[in-house]
């Protein structure tokens, strides 16, 4: 009975150790070990104390190749995201940090190697900076009225997040439409934070992310600015020009009185007794209850241009001479004549004045036909100035214009 039992277990133990040289031969042959490398395991990035750090590029991934064995049915399988792929970065600082990488592979799979070993993560020092809010005012309002400078409540938002993003922020921004507004706008707008070619920079925060803006519109009008100058130059000497700076203004205040305002003048600028040009900041006389729109222009620059005064004379003939308010269906003929006019002016630009520049005339008004020794006269144009003119007079005969009814 006992060999029967010794015999027994004998074949039973043969029969396991078949078994397991068919299961080994089966696994080496039909789904052996092989070696195989995943290639791009991301590699995440642990522990970061984001209330101090954060990286310099969010946008920055990192990446390593692993090789490893395992058998054929588990490779087939095996996919990047089964391996975790880590980087500590506690204790670290801002700038440039070499840190080893970790990798744990599943179970079942043998970890032969991976590379790289080693990352270098750029850390920033997460900072806070107040930006001030910049109202940026579209379209146009309503005619006859402008919009003058907003007022943002905050002024300024509060930006934190990576140095370098932080850094490259130029201001907080708001838009408000006035199109067509003819009163004070009040509206509570999001904030943008923008870089220096008006692009929106994201990775930051920033509080509060609401502001309130108001934007007051008020009737304005443009006049010129009229100098007022006293006095007159050294003898000898003569204003050629005079120019403000600016020649035009605008202005704000009550809407009707605002209607029969066409020019502001300056304050007093004295020339007496001068023979050189100068240049002075005068005040603007402004009527009650009138403001200047832009609240920063106090004075206009007011250059006045004086020159040595010269002569000149210009010769012209009767047929050159107008005729001005002569009755209906009468002509004027002149006697012929040669006549001198003599004008001064500055003596850069005395040589330009000839006949063309001047309007040499006489007055007919009230006469009838007949014979008539007339003033003559002459108009030019500024800086110029009419000394005399010899003769005075020209005879001229008035009759009746037999052309007028053709």
């Amino acid at each position: 009975m006992g060999r029967y039992f010794s015999s027994d277990a004998a074949l039973k133990v043969i029969s396991v150790l078949v078994a397991l040289v068919m299961w080994m031969y089966v696994m080496n042959e039909q789904n052996p070990q092989v070696t195989y490398v995943i290639r791009d395991v991301p590699v995440q990035l642990k522990y970061l104390d984001d209330s101090k750090l954060a990286l310099k590029d969010p946008t920055q991934q990192y990446f390593v190749n692993v090789k490893v064995r395992a058998r054929r049915s588990i490779i087939t399988g095996l996919k990047a995201e089964d391996i975790v792929a880590e980087a500590n970065l506690r204790g670290r600082i801002e700038g440039e940090n070499l840190l080893p990488v970790s990798v744990n592979v599943p179970a079942g799979v043998e970890l032969l190697d991976f590379s790289p070993r080693e990352i270098m993560v750029v850390l920033d020092a997460v900072v806070e900076e107040q930006m001030p809010v910049y109202v940026d005012v579209k379209g146009v309002p309503a005619e006859g009225f402008a919009a003058r400078t907003p007022v943002a409540t905050p002024q300024a938002v509060l930006v934190k997040g990576p140095r370098t993003l932080v850094n490259s922020i130029r201001r907080a921004v708001v838009e408000l439409d006035v199109t067509g507004k003819n009163g004070v706008v009040t509206a509570t707008l999001p904030v943008r934070v923008v870089d220096a070619k008006g692009n929106e920079q994201r990775g930051v925060t920033f509080r509060p992310d609401m502001v309130e803006v108001t934007v007051p519109i008020v009737p304005v009008s443009t006049v010129t600015v009229r100098p007022d100058l006293r006095g007159q130059p050294l003898e000898g000497f003569v204003v050629r020009e005079v120019r403000v700076e600016p020649s035009v203004v605008m202005i704000t205040g009550n809407s009707d009185a605002l209607k029969n305002i066409r020019e502001i003048s300056t304050e007093p600028v004295n020339i007496s007794g001068l023979a050189r040009s100068i240049a002075a900041d005068a005040e603007l006389q402004m009527p009650r209850g009138i403001l200047p729109f832009d609240e920063a222009l106090k004075k206009v620059k007011v250059v006045v241009e004086i020159e040595r005064v010269q002569s000149r004379t210009v010769s012209f003939s009767s047929s050159d001479i107008s005729f001005r308010n002569l009755g209906e269906g009468l002509t004027a003929v002149p006697e012929e004549g040669q006549f001198v006019l003599t004008v001064r002016g500055p003596e850069s630009i005395i040589n330009k004045a000839d006949k063309n520049s001047v309007e040499i005339y006489a007055d007919a008004s009230g006469l009838g036909e007949g014979e008539y020794s007339l003033r003559i006269r002459a108009e030019v144009p500024e800086p110029y100035q009419v000394i005399r003119i010899e003769p005075e007079n020209v005879k001229v005969t008035i009759q009746k214009d037999y052309r007028a009814g053709l």
